[in-house]
Protein backbone atom coordinates (compact mmCIF):
# COMPACT_ATOMS: atom_id res chain seq x y z
CA UNK A 1 0.00 0.00 0.00
CA UNK A 2 2.82 2.34 0.56
CA UNK A 3 4.31 1.91 -2.94
CA UNK A 4 1.07 2.51 -4.31
CA UNK A 5 1.06 5.72 -2.47
CA UNK A 6 4.30 7.22 -3.55
CA UNK A 7 3.47 6.61 -7.34
CA UNK A 8 0.35 8.62 -6.70
CA UNK A 9 2.62 11.47 -5.70
CA UNK A 10 5.17 11.18 -8.12
CA UNK A 11 2.09 10.85 -10.79
CA UNK A 12 0.38 13.78 -9.26
CA UNK A 13 4.14 16.22 -9.39
CA UNK A 14 4.49 14.90 -12.80
CA UNK A 15 1.10 16.15 -13.86
CA UNK A 16 1.49 19.26 -11.50
CA UNK A 17 4.86 20.20 -13.54
CA UNK A 18 3.69 19.22 -17.10
CA UNK A 19 0.50 21.77 -15.97
CA UNK A 20 3.21 24.48 -14.98
CA UNK A 21 5.68 24.26 -17.32
CA UNK A 22 3.03 23.65 -20.39
CA UNK A 23 1.18 26.79 -19.45
CA UNK A 24 4.23 29.08 -19.24
CA UNK A 25 5.20 27.81 -22.63
CA UNK A 26 1.44 28.64 -24.09
CA UNK A 27 1.28 31.68 -22.38
CA UNK A 28 4.60 32.97 -23.98
CA UNK A 29 3.35 31.46 -27.46
CA UNK A 30 0.61 33.43 -27.42
CA UNK A 31 1.95 36.90 -26.65
CA UNK A 32 4.15 36.42 -29.94
CA UNK A 33 1.45 35.74 -31.77
CA UNK A 34 -1.35 38.27 -30.04
CA UNK A 35 0.58 41.44 -30.24
CA UNK A 36 1.61 41.37 -34.02
CA UNK A 37 -2.19 40.82 -34.17
CA UNK A 38 -3.44 43.51 -32.04
CA UNK A 39 -0.94 45.99 -34.25
CA UNK A 40 -2.75 44.34 -37.17
CA UNK A 41 -5.99 44.96 -35.64
CA UNK A 42 -5.44 48.39 -34.98
CA UNK A 43 -3.97 49.25 -38.36
CA UNK A 44 -7.07 47.83 -39.90
CA UNK A 45 -9.22 50.26 -37.48
CA UNK A 46 -7.63 53.44 -38.26
CA UNK A 47 -7.06 52.98 -41.65
CA UNK A 48 -11.40 52.14 -42.22
CA UNK A 49 -11.25 55.15 -39.86
CA UNK A 50 -8.90 57.21 -42.26
CA UNK A 51 -10.99 56.27 -44.72
CA UNK A 52 -14.18 57.05 -43.68
CA UNK A 53 -13.36 60.28 -42.93
CA UNK A 54 -11.47 61.29 -46.22
CA UNK A 55 -14.82 60.12 -47.71
CA UNK A 56 -17.08 62.05 -45.42
CA UNK A 57 -14.67 65.61 -46.15
CA UNK A 58 -14.16 65.92 -49.10
CA UNK A 59 -10.60 64.09 -49.66
CA UNK A 60 -9.45 65.46 -46.59
CA UNK A 61 -7.43 63.73 -44.15
CA UNK A 62 -7.07 64.01 -40.54
CA UNK A 63 -3.45 65.15 -39.50
CA UNK A 64 -2.28 66.57 -37.32
CA UNK A 65 -1.32 70.63 -37.13
CA UNK A 66 -0.48 71.67 -40.25
CA UNK A 67 0.68 67.90 -40.86
CA UNK A 68 3.78 67.14 -39.31
CA UNK A 69 5.86 65.32 -41.33
CA UNK A 70 7.17 61.95 -40.01
CA UNK A 71 9.67 59.38 -42.22
CA UNK A 72 9.62 61.17 -45.26
CA UNK A 73 7.23 64.18 -46.58
CA UNK A 74 4.47 61.77 -47.71
CA UNK A 75 3.63 60.37 -44.52
CA UNK A 76 1.67 62.83 -41.92
CA UNK A 77 0.54 62.32 -37.96
CA UNK A 78 -3.18 61.36 -37.93
CA UNK A 79 -4.87 63.06 -36.00
CA UNK A 80 -6.48 60.51 -33.82
CA UNK A 81 -8.52 62.87 -31.60
CA UNK A 82 -10.62 63.91 -34.58
CA UNK A 83 -11.36 60.55 -35.31
CA UNK A 84 -12.65 59.78 -32.39
CA UNK A 85 -14.81 62.44 -31.63
CA UNK A 86 -16.21 62.11 -35.00
CA UNK A 87 -17.48 58.85 -33.17
CA UNK A 88 -15.18 56.96 -36.30
CA UNK A 89 -12.69 55.14 -33.42
CA UNK A 90 -14.17 54.67 -29.48
CA UNK A 91 -10.83 56.00 -28.21
CA UNK A 92 -7.47 56.22 -29.15
CA UNK A 93 -5.38 53.21 -29.70
CA UNK A 94 -3.76 51.86 -26.51
CA UNK A 95 -0.21 51.63 -28.50
CA UNK A 96 -0.10 55.33 -29.36
CA UNK A 97 2.66 57.07 -27.95
CA UNK A 98 2.43 60.29 -25.99
CA UNK A 99 5.45 62.78 -26.33
CA UNK A 100 6.38 65.84 -24.70
CA UNK A 101 6.08 68.71 -27.44
CA UNK A 102 3.65 70.13 -30.12
CA UNK A 103 2.34 68.05 -33.56
CA UNK A 104 4.48 65.03 -33.11
CA UNK A 105 1.88 62.68 -31.76
CA UNK A 106 -1.50 61.61 -32.71
CA UNK A 107 -2.98 63.07 -29.43
CA UNK A 108 -1.75 66.67 -29.67
CA UNK A 109 -4.54 67.89 -32.18
CA UNK A 110 -7.37 67.64 -29.36
CA UNK A 111 -9.09 66.38 -26.66
CA UNK A 112 -7.99 62.94 -26.13
CA UNK A 113 -4.81 61.19 -24.56
CA UNK A 114 -2.24 58.92 -25.73
CA UNK A 115 0.15 56.66 -23.70
CA UNK A 116 3.29 57.26 -22.05
CA UNK A 117 4.30 53.59 -22.28
CA UNK A 118 2.90 53.16 -26.02
CA UNK A 119 5.51 53.08 -28.73
CA UNK A 120 4.02 53.74 -32.14
CA UNK A 121 2.90 57.32 -33.72
CA UNK A 122 0.39 56.35 -36.77
CA UNK A 123 0.87 58.52 -40.19
CA UNK A 124 -0.98 58.24 -43.00
CA UNK A 125 0.36 59.40 -46.64
CA UNK A 126 -0.89 61.51 -49.37
CA UNK A 127 -2.73 58.74 -50.75
CA UNK A 128 -5.28 57.63 -47.43
CA UNK A 129 -2.56 54.53 -46.73
CA UNK A 130 -1.97 54.03 -42.64
CA UNK A 131 1.27 53.40 -41.34
CA UNK A 132 3.60 53.86 -38.04
CA UNK A 133 6.83 54.25 -36.88
CA UNK A 134 7.84 52.89 -33.39
CA UNK A 135 9.83 55.19 -31.10
CA UNK A 136 12.18 54.48 -28.15
CA UNK A 137 14.93 52.52 -27.45
CA UNK A 138 12.74 48.66 -27.78
CA UNK A 139 12.19 49.42 -31.04
CA UNK A 140 13.47 46.42 -33.61
CA UNK A 141 13.96 49.59 -36.44
CA UNK A 142 13.12 53.25 -35.55
CA UNK A 143 10.42 54.79 -38.03
CA UNK A 144 9.59 51.72 -39.55
CA UNK A 145 6.24 50.38 -40.80
CA UNK A 146 4.89 47.61 -39.09
CA UNK A 147 4.83 45.89 -35.95
CA UNK A 148 8.29 46.52 -34.11
CA UNK A 149 8.55 43.63 -31.79
CA UNK A 150 7.47 45.85 -28.87
CA UNK A 151 3.48 46.37 -27.26
CA UNK A 152 2.29 48.05 -27.21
Amino acid sequence: MKGFKNWRFAALIIVLFGLVFGGWYYGSQSIHIAYPQAWTDWQGKIQDAVTEYRTANNGSLPIVGSGAVIVDGEQYIIDICRLVESDLMPYPPENSISIPGADNDNCDGGNCSCYNNAHYVWAVDSNGSVRSACIGDKCRTHNADGYQDIWP
